[in-house]
């Protein structure tokens, strides 16, 4: 793993460096549809690597880049000025070498190429090990190329001016005077052809992007501006419109859960992305049984890949359908969306309605009236947001079996349900709309009576397979007063619990508390602060009225972007405690990352002294609807 990663993207190239944003070693590629075509990308001069003296990304997928010879010292002998961009079909690398002593200076591209499939890269076993790749000469250049195990046929083409040698390893120029060299890198499959792209163009429309708020404080007012450049640089097109990945560099794909809480996040601003992710998930909607992708009718999906080990059937992502909770995340955001756009509610009304036959039915496996999720032992264990392997278990420590209930996805269902009844209504449908407020009201009292913790003024995690509680203090309780199914009343005990010393680090909400089993602060879901579960429990404070607790967050999180060279939330970070300095990150954190791209979006009209359409309208889930259906 690369100690320290940056990255370049637009649609679905993507660009995955170290420090000096080189292609050399480990995960490092320049990636396509879930391929690593070209895993060297790297510069020389005089056979060293040029020493960078400035990098600024200008935008997510523009680097510019000052760089002397090797070993710089107080006077520079060679100096190159460099803008790498990418956009959807093109890498466009272009150098201005300035020679400041005479002589004669080799410049060299060394370049490679395995088109290893994404999971290969990340440690699958069972990959399809080295392949047997195709190099020649073109003029200008050189061309990779690789036919899959498929037929596809995968080719990467350099081609560079002035024109270059190639010696087997590497592009390479004699400069003997000031030279302009420009490389350019088209990433292909299939029969498609070279097609240059326009950065300044794509720069321009980088350039328009709306904010829709203005802040008092200047630093936040550039988290939120590249909150909003980072979720255009995060989607790639479908046939439904631009979609966002969940994350770099792993997850350039669609995904349920992710894209559908990046929607909720951010439907009020962006609203297209967010019917794009509606219809999107609709058209790969589950209407079979299979025991291998886990496809059930009426499921929504939880992550779809493209690469070759999927496409030869080596994994279940054709789509994976492992996932307890996309589905009444996908009934809850075409409510949300209906409100503006009610012609979605008919438009999507056949998946909307698949969707609530699957909660009741094989989202229901035990027919307790709770949404429950099965381990699955061929692949992933929880099939909930804390997916990792050791995330969910007993106040004794051990792992969850049987059919487990959490309880974010209780509250996921209980929107989906009164979302389901608003739609009907709004068809005009009203006896419909009456079964599932009532629905609604059924699983609030079900889970109030399994789900509280009276010793704690808190919620348990789950259900264990053998309906035990899982009393262990997480941060999920606080995560489900976003989606309005915990009863008013005992809404300031679990703020209180989520902000007091075991769960708040001063940064968010530690996803486990500081007592309990497995705590460990860099661990993936065992006391880590993962910002858009932190984000949640603010919007879900908001809901409840607990306006400065909302606001505490919201300071917070800013706080940890701000800390951040490139004004980005990660992934997750650690669960140490704030003490004065910067938030310690965790090291394998997606950076960017599609949730937490969409938080400074969120939450921005939280922050005292915002201005602007939302910051007026505040959240539009207010409180009065929980009782509706009592009325």
């Amino acid at each position: 793993m690369l100690s320290t990663r940056t990255v370049l993207k637009d649609n679905d190239l993507y660009l995955v460096g170290d420090q000096q944003h080189q292609v050399a070693q480990g995960e490092s590629g320049l990636y396509r549809r879930d391929t690593r075509f070209l895993c060297r990308y790297e510069w020389r001069l005089g056979g060293e690597r040029p020493q960078p003296l400035v990098q600024h990304e200008r935008w997510p997928f523009w680097l510019h880049e000052q760089s002397a010879n090797a070993d710089v010292g107080y006077t520079m002998h060679v100096g190159i000025t460099r803008d790498l961009t990418l956009t959807g079909t093109e890498v466009r690398d272009r150098l201005r070498i300035t020679l400041y002593q005479p002589g004669t200076h080799r410049l060299s591209l060394r370049l490679g190429a395995d088109f290893a499939d994404m999971f290969e890269v990340r440690g699958w076993p069972g990959g399809v090990g080295p392949r047997e790749v195709g190099t020649r000469p073109v003029p200008g250049g050189v061309e990779f190329a690789y036919t899959a195990g498929d037929g596809l046929r995968c080719r990467a083409l350099v081609q560079a001016t002035p024109e270059p040698t190639w010696d087997g390893e590497a592009l390479n120029w004699e400069l003997d005077q000031d030279t302009d060299v420009q490389v350019s890198v088209f990433l292909l499959q299939g029969d498609e052809v070279p097609t240059a792209g326009d950065p300044d163009a794509l720069a321009r429309e980088y350039a328009a992007l709306p904010v829709p708020l203005t802040l008092p404080d200047p630093r936040d007012q550039r988290v939120l501006e590249r909150s909003v450049q980072d979720l255009r640089s995060l989607s790639f097109q479908t046939e439904a419109g631009p979609f966002p990945a969940a994350g770099l560099p792993w997850f350039v794909a669609p995904f349920g859960r992710d894209s559908l809480i990046i929607a909720l996040l951010t439907h009020r601003h962006l609203p297209d992305l967010a019917v794009t992710v509606a219809r999107y998930l609709a058209a790969r909607q589950g209407t079979n049984l299979d025991p291998v992708t886990l496809e059930q009718p009426g499921k929504i999906l939880h992550e779809e890949r493209t690469g070759e080990l999927t496409r030869l059937g080596r994994t279940p992502h054709r789509p994976y359908y492992a996932t307890a909770d996309a589905t009444p995340l996908f009934v809850w955001l075409v409510g949300e969306l209906s409100r503006e756009r009610p012609e979605l509610a008919a438009e999507l009304r056949p998946h909307w309605e698949a969707a609530l036959t699957w909660l009741t039915t094989f989202g229901d496996p035990d027919g307790d009236g709770l949404i429950e999720y099965t381990p699955d032992p061929g692949g992933i264990t929880n099939a909930v947001w804390k997916d990792s392997g050791d995330s969910t278990f007993t106040e004794d420590g051990e792992d969850v079996s049987g059919h487990v209930a959490v309880i974010e996805v209780q509250g996921y269902a209980y929107a989906a349900f009164l979302a389901a009844a608003r739609m009907y209504r709004d068809l005009g449908e009203s006896g419909r709309a009456l079964e599932w407020e009532a629905r609604a009201a059924t699983l609030q009292d079900t889970f109030q009576r399994a789900f509280w913790w009276p010793e704690r003024g808190y919620y348990v995690h789950g259900l264990n397979g053998d309906k035990r509680p899982l009393r262990v203090l997480v941060s999920n309780p606080a995560h489900t007063l976003w989606t309005g199914i915990i009863p008013p009343e005992f809404a300031p005990t679990v703020a209180r619990t989520a902000l007091g010393e075991e769960l708040w680090s001063g940064w968010g909400i530690r996803t486990l508390g500081v007592r309990e089993p497995r705590y460990n602060p860099v661990s993936y879901h065992n006391g880590s602060v993962w910002p858009h579960d932190t984000a949640a429990a603010a919007l879900g404070f908001e809901r409840y009225g607990l306006h400065a607790e909302a606001a505490q967050i919201a300071r917070a999180l800013f706080d940890v972007a701000r800390w951040a060279p490139d004004h980005r939330l990660s992934e997750l970070l650690a669960g140490f405690p704030r003490d004065g300095g910067p938030p310690v990150p965790y090291p394998a954190a997606c950076h960017p990352q599609g949730w937490d791209a969409a938080i400074p979006l969120a939450l921005a009209h939280l922050l005292p002294g915002s201005t602007g359409k939302e910051a007026v309208q505040g959240s539009r889930q207010e409180q009065p609807e929980f009782h509706e259906w009592r009325k």
